[in-house]
């Protein structure tokens, strides 16, 4: 019945959202031994290869069959800071691919389902209202996966060109710390076991982490309070 399509179409984004959450956990594994045992033929890599490579990784990373982060690592262990250009443009591709997948799968059932009361249609008016820097600090974290707010993002319908240039703007920092941390080591298996090695990087995803809660709770405060008129 057509009554029953939204729930359908929720239930179906939920778990959507749960594999992406898992799925870097089992892939990860293999790929960091994959990368760690052909080493050399990566190192060997011609112009032709590493454009194939980054084509791959925007569908991959757009799935969370591989972290954003280890992709990071990788160019800058590889190709040290000119890899910044082709991994923006690799993580653009993602982010377009992630949130087309997820909007036609949710197709605003979530909305839907979520603001059938006023306070919640409060919420998300308000919400809406203040995309921008949602979007800016939720792709700033560290430690909130890229593949699940791609998911997250497109629920909340979030305007397309906010979703890509916002994201853009918040994930380039975190982007550049990933690929600090592979140029910093020239041994692959140290990289490996210790991707935030050095107090630079260290310091900087702390403070990344800070920012990108703190700016998230500060908001979420200000839409609630909105809302709800207090």
């Amino acid at each position: 019945m057509p009554s029953d399509q939204p729930v359908l179409s929720n239930r179906g984004s939920l778990l959507y959202l749960l594999l992406l959450g898992l799925l870097p956990l089992t892939v990860s594994s293999a790929l960091t031994y994959g990368a760690w045992r052909f080493e050399a033929a990566i190192a060997g890599f011609g112009w032709v290869q590493w454009a194939g490579f980054y084509a791959l990784t925007s569908l991959t990373m757009a799935f969370a069959l591989t972290p954003t982060t280890f992709i990071a690592l990788l160019s800058g262990y590889f190709l040290g800071w000119p890899a910044l250009a082709p991994m923006s443009m690799a993580y653009l591709a993602a982010s377009w691919i992630g949130y087309q997948a997820a909007s036609r799968l949710d197709q605003g059932s979530f909305l839907e389902k979520f603001a059938r009361g006023e306070k919640a249609r409060n919420v998300i008016r308000n919400l809406q209202g203040g995309q921008l820097k949602v979007i800016i600090l939720s792709r700033l974290s560290p430690v909130l996966p890229f593949a699940v707010m791609n998911v997250v993002l497109a629920m909340l319908k979030v305007n397309i060109k906010k979703f890509i240039w916002g994201g853009f703007a918040g994930m380039l920092p975190r982007t550049a710390l990933a690929i600090l941390a592979g140029t910093q080591t020239r041994n692959f298996r140290q990289l490996l076991e210790n991707p935030n090695e050095g107090d630079f990087v260290q310091m900087g995803i702390i403070l990344l982490t800070v920012a990108s809660v703190g700016g998230l709770v500060y908001v979420m405060t200000q839409v609630l309070s909105k809302a709800t008129g207090t």
